[in-house]
């Protein structure tokens, strides 16, 4: 087969053919995929970037190098919020991701090679980040590597989603068909050998009745000889069956997305009904075994055995997710107070307010409500026992 056969077999019998009107119907395909796996990913992303790493040493929290480091500059290129975005997608798009420290900087590498033994010590090389690659081994140890399941979800995602785009298709597809303008065209008979009137009638074809139909006004000189008669009724009518069809597949996708990644559909969607038990199957099912992995990769790598069992860790705090309206939870505030669980700067600190470093807020205070059980034993018609 001649190469120009092969090329008119598969874009037509053009003379000048375009590229990204073959491959258009692919594109649309890839986009919808595309788009439902990376909103899922953005919100993930987006909600683990918002928390806060805290730090604590032997069991009292602080604020030095590692705070700064997690919660605001891990490296001169990046804030945290850019630095924890960039890890949580590498990390659900392709199922892992390789921090390095350089320099006392943390930098998320773009590529890397692993070697993996069964007993001794893993390394990593061919270490990209960007345009530049490391020529040296990063041994398991020197390295946060973070690691999803066995299996690769977005490999398996895409695999299901291929069959969502091929219906999708047919359904944009029988879309067109169904709104579609139809006519009929008479030819005279062409003579045979007459190249040059093939040639006007497939310029007609290609150029004229192309711009005809694609305009929103227009009109069409046709040569002499040619007729064509445009059909109506309803086969030109856009149905709304087709527009549903097409929108329960981009819903299924939506919905296969959020299954992969442990999300709650409607929360994905965008639905705002039962807004609040949606956002904590979220962080239950979602967010918190994410941060248990980063956290534990961490608090290993960082910290070490030692001095994690002498109290000296970072905790990665969820509660940054959800917004708080301390007008809505004004009762439950007090009776956090009123019962010791918390002191007045830290429940300033968790709403977001500026705390007030004084002496009576950093105390833990308990009303006189509540009582040792023993004392209310020993309590007859208000009067001790004596």
């Amino acid at each position: 087969m001649k190469v120009i056969d092969f090329f008119r077999d598969m874009f037509g019998s053009k003379n000048e053919i375009s590229l990204n009107e073959k491959f258009q119907d692919t594109l649309n395909s890839i986009a919808v995929e595309e788009f439902a796996i990376n909103t899922a990913i953005n919100l993930i992303a987006s909600c683990i970037a918002k928390c806060e790493f805290k730090t604590f040493y032997k069991n009292k929290e602080i604020k030095k190098d590692e705070y700064y480091t997690w919660n605001i500059e891990p490296n001169k290129n990046q804030n945290s919020t850019e630095f924890i975005q960039e890890l949580i997608s590498k990390l659900l798009y392709n199922n892992e991701a390789l921090v390095v420290d350089i320099n006392g900087e943390f930098i998320i590498a773009d590529s890397f090679y692993k070697k993996e033994y069964a007993i001794i010590e893993d390394y990593f090389e061919n270490v990209t980040i960007k345009d530049y690659e490391f020529n040296k081994r990063f041994y398991m140890s020197d390295v946060l590597y973070f690691k999803l399941n066995n299996k690769d979800i977005s490999l398996l995602l895409n695999k299901l989603m291929d069959g969502y785009n091929k219906l999708l298709n047919m359904a944009i597809g029988k879309y067109k068909r169904a709104g579609g303008r139809k006519g009929i065209v008479n030819l005279d008979a062409i003579a045979k050998g007459d190249e040059e009137k093939k040639k006007l009638i497939d310029e007609m074809f290609s150029k004229s009745f192309k711009a005809y139909f694609e305009n929103e006004n227009a009109v069409i000189n046709l040569p002499k000889g040619v007729k064509y008669e445009e059909k109506s009724g309803e086969n030109g009518r856009k149905a709304t069956s087709e527009i549903t069809d097409i929108q329960i597949l981009v819903k299924e996708a939506f919905e296969r997305s959020a299954q992969a990644f442990k999300i709650p559909p409607a929360l994905l969607r965008g639905d705002i009904a039962d807004i609040e038990k949606l956002t904590d199957n979220f962080l239950t099912f979602c967010i918190d075994p994410l941060v248990d992995l980063l956290s534990s990769e961490i608090n290993r790598k960082r910290i070490g055995k030692k001095e994690y069992l002498s109290g000296t860790k970072i905790k990665i705090d969820t509660t940054c997710i959800k917004h708080i309206d301390i007008f809505a939870i004004a009762e439950k505030i007090d009776k956090l107070i009123s019962t010791g669980m918390y002191s007045v700067d830290e429940i300033r600190k968790k709403l977001k307010d500026t705390i007030l470093n004084t002496d009576w807020s950093e105390k833990h205070w308990i009303t006189k409500n509540y009582s040792d059980i023993s004392d209310i034993e020993n309590t007859k018609g208000g009067e001790k026992n004596e």
